[in-house]
C-alpha cells in the first residue's frame, strides 16, 4: 500500500447477511484508525434475495493534507481482498476480472443456491471444489471459512465472524481495538458481535490451515427412533437416512418414516451409489408438497422472523405478508377420498392453468387460523386421492429399479433418476408422472425383450427432463 495504490477490497452478500453493516465497520474501522477511506454500495434483486457489492477503498496515508479521489466500483486486476459471503460470489468477481494473484479471498462455505442452480430439474448445484479450484487458481491466497461453526449462534448473518476475519488476514494495516472498536461505535449487538468476531479473528487466516467440507449437502441428525435400522443400513448411506427420516416424521408421523425405511430395506445390499439415489430420490418424493405441506410450511414458527431479516425490518416495524394463491381442480381433489378424487379429476386437461385467484394475508387472524386449519389435515392425507396417487406411482417406479439392478446396475441407477419427474405443482406434476407412468408401463417385458430401446428411452427421457422440461413433461401421447 502506498498513496498512489489504495487499498481495494469488495463485499459481495446476499440480502440478510449483514454485508452493508460489515461494510460500515470497515469504513469506521478506517475513520478510528485515521485512514481516509469511502464505500460504495451497488443493489441487485435477480440473485436469490437480492446480490450486493460493497466497494471500500481506502489511502494508504494517514490524515492527508490534501482530500484524496475515490473510485466508485473496482477495475479489472483492482482488488486487493474480496469478501464473499457465498462462495458464487467470489465466481462472480472472478469471472470480472477482479480476482487476480494481488488478492486475497475469504469466502463462507456455507451455499445459498442461485437461480440458474435451482432452476434445473434434479440437482442443478454447482460443485463447491469446481468453484474453489477456480478461485485458488487465481488469487493470493483464499481463505474458506464456516461461518456457523465459528459463529456463537449458528444460521446468524455471520457478518461479525468474517469481520474478524479481515482483521486476521492483516490486508488492512488497522490494529484489532479499531476493528473492535468499530463495532462499538456502530452499536448493533455489540457483545454477540464481538464474541463473533473473536471467533473469525482466531480462524487461521491462510487457505493451508482453512477447513472445508467438499460435500454440499448438510444432513439433520435421525431421530433416535430409527436409530437402529439406519444403522442396519450401509454406512455412506446412514446420514442421508437419517436426514429423510427425520423430514418423513416432521412430514407426516413416525410410520410413514418406517415405510421409507421399509422401502429402502431391499436396495441396502446393493451398489452404495444406486442406494444412494434411492434413498435421496424417495425421501424427496414421499414429501412431496400438496397443499396440506404448503399450509405447514407458510405457518411454520419462525417464518415471519425470517422474512424480517431478509428484508431487513426489525421487530418494531409493522408487518403484512400476503399469499398469492390460486387453487384449481387438481388442489380441490386432492384433499378428497380417492374415489370422489378420481371423479373431479375426470376429463380435466392437465395444461389448464384455471384457478380461483386468492390473496390471504397471513399476518391477520383469519390468514394465519385459515392456513393453520388447513396444516391441520396432516393426519387425513393418507386417506386422500393425492396420496393414493402419489404412492401408487412411488411403488410402481421402486419396482421397476429394483427388478432392473438384477439386470443392469448401470441402467437401475438411470432408472432411479428417473423420479425427477415427480417434481413441481399441478399440470406439470400431472404430466411428468404420466410420462414416467407410460414408460415404466409393461416394465419387466420390455427388460427382459428389449433391453436396448427401454435403455435409449431412459436416457432420452432425463434428457429432456434435466435440459428441456417443457418437453420432458409436456404433452402425454
Amino acid at each position: 500500500m502506498n498513496a498512489e495504490m489504495p487499498i481495494c477490497v469488495q463485499i459481495a452478500a446476499l440480502g440478510g447477511q449483514g454485508g452493508g453493516v460489515l461494510a460500515e465497520w470497515l469504513a469506521e474501522a478506517a475513520h478510528i484508525g485515521g485512514y481516509p477511506a469511502q464505500v460504495t454500495s451497488i443493489p441487485g434483486v435477480a440473485q436469490r434475495t437480492g446480490a450486493t457489492t460493497y466497494y471500500f477503498e481506502m489511502y494508504g496515508q494517514k490524515n492527508p493534507q490534501e482530500k484524496p479521489i475515490f473510485c466508485l466500483f473496482p477495475d479489472a486486476d483492482g482488488l486487493d481482498l474480496m469478501i464473499a459471503m457465498e462462495p458464487l460470489e467470489a465466481v462472480r468477481a472472478l469471472d470480472l476480472g477482479l480476482i487476480t494473484e494481488r488478492t486475497t479471498v475469504l469466502t463462507a462455505t456455507r451455499r445459498i443456491y442461485s437461480t440458474a442452480e435451482k432452476s434445473v430439474a434434479g440437482d442443478g448445484a454447482f460443485s463447491s471444489d469446481v468453484l474453489y479450484e477456480a478461485l485458488e487458481g487465481a488469487a493470493k491466497s483464499v481463505v474458506k471459512m464456516d461461518i456457523d461453526a465459528l459463529s456463537a449462534k449458528p444460521g446468524a448473518p455471520g457478518n461479525a465472524v468474517m469481520f474478524g476475519a479481515i482483521a486476521a488476514s492483516r490486508v488492512l494495516p488497522f490494529d484489532q481495538q479499531d476493528f473492535q472498536q468499530a463495532i462499538r461505535v456502530k452499536g448493533i449487538a455489540v457483545e454477540a458481535n464481538l464474541i463473533d468476531f473473536a471467533g473469525g479473528f482466531n480462524h487461521a487466516p491462510t487457505s493451508e490451515d482453512t477447513v472445508c467440507s467438499n460435500d454440499t449437502m448438510e444432513f439433520e441428525l435421525a431421530p433416535v427412533a430409527f436409530a437402529a435400522e439406519i444403522e442396519a443400513l450401509p454406512a455412506p448411506v446412514r446420514p442421508l437416512a437419517g436426514h429423510a427420516c427425520t423430514r418423513l416424521l416432521d412430514y407426516q408421523n413416525e410410520g410413514y418414516g418406517r415405510l421409507f425405511l421399509n422401502r429402502l430395506q431391499p436396495f441396502a445390499a446393493m451398489d452404495a451409489e444406486l442406494t444412494s439415489e434411492v434413498a435421496q430420490r424417495l425421501a424427496a418424493w414421499m414429501t412431496y408438497e400438496d397443499v396440506i405441506r404448503v399450509a405447514q410450511l407458510k405457518t411454520r414458527k419462525g417464518r415471519l422472523a425470517r422474512i424480517r431479516r431478509e428484508v431487513g425490518v426489525d421487530e418494531a416495524a409493522p408487518l403484512s405478508v400476503t399469499e398469492f394463491l390460486k387453487p384449481g381442480r387438481e388442489e380441490f381433489a386432492s384433499l378428497l377420498p380417492p374415489e370422489l378424487g378420481r371423479k373431479v379429476m375426470r376429463g380435466h386437461n392437465p395444461s389448464s392453468s384455471a384457478g380461483l385467484p386468492i390473496r390471504l394475508p397471513t399476518t391477520t387472524v383469519f390468514g394465519y387460523g385459515a392456513l393453520k386449519l388447513l396444516a391441520s389435515l396432516k393426519g387425513w392425507r393418507p386417506r386422500t386421492y393425492r396420496y393414493e396417487l402419489e404412492q401408487d406411482a412411488i411403488e410402481q417406479w421402486l419396482r421397476a429399479v429394483e427388478e432392473t439392478s438384477k439386470v443392469d446396475a448401470n441402467l437401475a441407477l438411470r432408472t432411479a433418476k428417473l423420479a425427477v419427474l415427480a417434481r413441481g405443482y399441478g399440470g406439470v406434476r400431472i404430466r411428468g408422472l404420466d410420462k414416467l407412468n407410460m414408460l415404466l408401463r409393461d416394465w419387466n417385458r420390455k427388460l427382459k425383450h428389449d433391453l436396448p430401446t427401454l435403455s435409449t428411452d431412459v436416457d432420452t427421457l432425463l434428457h429432456h427432463a434435466h435440459h428441456d422440461p417443457d418437453q420432458g413433461c409436456g404433452k402425454t401421447d
